[in-house]
């Protein structure tokens, strides 16, 4: 009996740890997003407030932002003075070809150029207080013909504006056009 082993401590096995995957964390969800459309009832989302600006008013913009920018001493400039004024001197510069490539874009769409007619057609569609801003640059930019046309394009039109009135309206507005400046 005395060669019987006692209750010897028989070695424990060592737990392996309980793996804790970490809490997760992740940003915020972002806000659903709203629906852009211009139906007959506009829905611009983040831009509802935003005044909008035709192509000739958005020329008259920066055709006078750059040529500022061109007045201006490099030290001046808010890009940097390294920085050209982004015009055609550094034909390398892929920023001054975007410049100059988006004018000539604004050149060729914008109806009205001379700013006594761009004045005249903002006066214009300025009288029309029923119209929202977004309505009063796409009727800027498009220049329909017929009111229909408009009306089609720009379906919020349809219950805001007389067939008659709007049809007046793109006349005197035809009348404005700079058509072969």
């Amino acid at each position: 009996m005395d060669d019987e082993p006692q209750d010897a401590p028989q070695p424990t096995r060592p737990v392996a740890p309980v793996f804790k995957a970490p809490k997760q964390v992740s940003r915020p969800r972002p806000p659903p997003p709203q629906e852009e459309e211009l139906g007959a009832e506009p829905k611009l989302g983040d831009f509802e407030d935003v005044h909008a600006l035709s192509v000739s008013e958005a020329r008259a913009v920066i055709t006078a932002v750059h040529s500022a920018r061109q007045k201006k001493d490099a030290s001046q400039n808010p890009l940097g003075g390294d920085r050209v004024h982004n015009d055609s001197q550094c034909g390398a510069d892929v920023y001054a070809r975007s410049i100059t490539q988006f004018m000539d874009y604004l050149d060729v769409f914008s109806r009205y150029k001379q700013s006594e007619n761009l004045h005249a057609m903002s006066g214009l569609l300025d009288s029309h207080s029923e119209l929202s801003s977004v309505e009063k640059a796409m009727l800027g930019s498009l220049a329909c013909d017929s009111s229909d046309e408009a009306k089609t394009l720009i379906p919020s039109l349809a219950n805001k504006i007389s067939d008659e009135n709007l049809q007046a309206l793109l006349d005197e507005m035809s009348k404005l056009q700079d058509r072969f400046t």
